[in-house]
């Protein structure tokens, strides 16, 4: 199940993936593409982790008025080897903004952390007396929502394993989901 949360971890939209689809749809970008379509347009930021973060999908959301703050793999195709390969010091910092006006940044905490923005670029600011990409600030706040939503939810999940998934669905839409959104409300 793939989930559109806002900003307040309220479940905008969901898609219901039963491995069975062969098309567009599926890909992650296409899932994206398919959660976000009726938000997009409206200068909103959009916040991914790095199964969907990549250059295509920042340039459609870009070209959609929409930006895109997310994690990102190093071997997705089109990064600049400049800053994946880069080694770097705890601390430090490099980043690289492409034609588009999309930026790939990589920051050194406890391990390399490699986000793709189409709306911040290098800028540090001060957390806790250390010095942080805003870009990584502003990622965890976004998906802290989802984190918030999946806490909430686990306090009243009944699922087992031994639950066949249909019924697990069934919980998931109408009582965790439901209940969580309830609670946000």
């Amino acid at each position: 199940m793939f989930k559109l949360y806002s900003g307040t971890g309220y479940t905008y939209k969901l898609k219901i993936y039963a491995g069975k689809e062969n098309d567009e749809r599926i890909t992650p970008g296409g899932i994206v593409t398919f959660l976000t379509q009726d938000i997009i347009g409206v200068g909103r930021t959009l916040v991914t982790d790095n199964w969907y973060t990549s250059l295509p999908l920042a340039k459609r959301m870009l070209d959609s008025s929409t930006h895109l703050i997310g994690t990102i793999r190093k071997n997705r195709q089109g990064l600049p080897k400049e800053v994946v390969d880069k080694k770097l010091k705890k601390g430090e910092v490099t980043a690289m903004e492409n034609k588009d006006e999309i930026i790939l940044l990589k920051w050194k905490d406890q391990r390399d952390v490699l986000v793709l923005s189409t709306k911040h670029d290098a800028e540090m600011v001060e957390r806790n007396n250390t010095r942080i990409p805003k870009v990584v600030v502003d990622y965890n706040r976004g998906k802290s929502s989802v984190d918030l939503s999946d806490q909430m939810g686990s306090y009243s999940n009944p699922l087992r394993r031994s639950v066949k998934w249909c019924r697990k669905i069934a919980f998931e839409l109408l009582l965790t989901t439901s209940m969580v959104n309830a609670f946000i409300l």
